[in-house]
């Protein structure tokens, strides 16, 4: 485990469920990530690995992506909603974390560049194709040669259509799926053709 990580309060799952009684489409999920969907999203990713993680929630994937090494200074967490923002920032004090859009990940500081890895726990079935240019512009921005982008989802399809996939020269490689996690999910990885 990693110098950025604090012990997560209890309250951490129920505030997940209040945020989505308040705004199911922008949370996206019944429940948290799991712990093993964690492990799945963060592999390959290590202490020297830069990494920019999408919607942080309660940080569930940014403690998987904590323990598998990648320190406080590589890490930076964009979030919108306030409540997980301080949630976030108490969990994982040297992690950057930052009130930002996923839509603008281009106007993001520049030192968050020459990223290993973009992760995102955002729920991109219920967002526009147009939503979904502006994520792939702005991550593949970011992302050094050979970086990759993480998603996962609850169907068992990339989220990313192959009509985005073609214009930004992408592929989507079926990774992983976590059974255990509520409701299952499905990782893809998405890079450079």
């Amino acid at each position: 485990m990693t110098d950025i990580i604090q012990p997560a309060k209890k309250s951490s799952f129920l505030n997940f469920i209040w945020q989505f009684i308040r705004n199911p489409k922008s949370v996206g999920a019944i429940a948290p990530s799991g712990a093993v969907l964690s492990r799945k999203m963060a592999t390959g990713l290590d202490a020297n690995s830069r990494v920019l993680e999408l919607g942080g929630g309660t940080g569930t994937l940014t403690r998987g992506i904590a323990n598998a090494g990648v320190t406080g200074s590589n890490l930076t967490v964009i979030e919108m909603n306030p409540d997980f923002i301080r949630s976030l920032t108490e969990q994982f004090p040297g992690a950057r974390i930052v009130d930002h859009s996923a839509f603008e990940i281009e106007t993001l500081p520049a030192e968050v560049c020459d990223l290993n890895a973009v992760v995102s726990g955002l729920p991109l079935v219920n967002m526009s194709r147009d939503n979904h240019r502006a994520i792939m512009r702005g991550a593949f921005s970011r992302l050094k040669p050979g970086g990759c982008y993480r998603q996962f989802t609850y169907r068992p399809r990339c989220p990313i259509g192959p009509d985005v996939l073609e214009e930004f020269g992408l592929k989507a490689t079926y990774e992983a799926m976590a059974l255990r996690n509520l409701p299952p999910a499905f990782v893809y990885r998405i890079e450079r053709t």
